[in-house]
């Protein structure tokens, strides 16, 4: 995936658009848990606002892409700290 469409370089959904390049685009595996945050705040506010600002069809689909990539993003972050710290069951409380 290579990030959502933007035209001249100007953000489609300014919203949170920019938010979701940010985490996309982040290698630090240190600064992305705050980059996948930041996405999901900024998902969350923009849904707040659906209500008097509707989103289109492609920006629903938009959305629906990039909290699909926020979970796989968040699962793959999850496997990879169990990989680096493995743990016993009693210890999980």
């Amino acid at each position: 995936m290579t990030g959502l469409p933007t035209e001249f370089g100007v953000l489609q959904f300014p919203d949170w658009q920019g938010e979701f390049e940010a985490a996309v685009q982040e290698n630090d595996p240190a600064k992305r848990p705050e980059r996948l945050q930041a996405l999901k705040v900024a998902i969350f506010l923009r849904l707040k606002t659906k209500a008097s600002r509707p989103p289109g069809t492609v920006e629903r689909i938009a959305l629906n892409d990039a909290i699909q990539l926020l979970r796989r993003l968040r699962s793959e972050r999850l496997r990879y700290l169990d990989w680096q710290e493995p743990y016993s069951l009693g210890e999980i409380r």
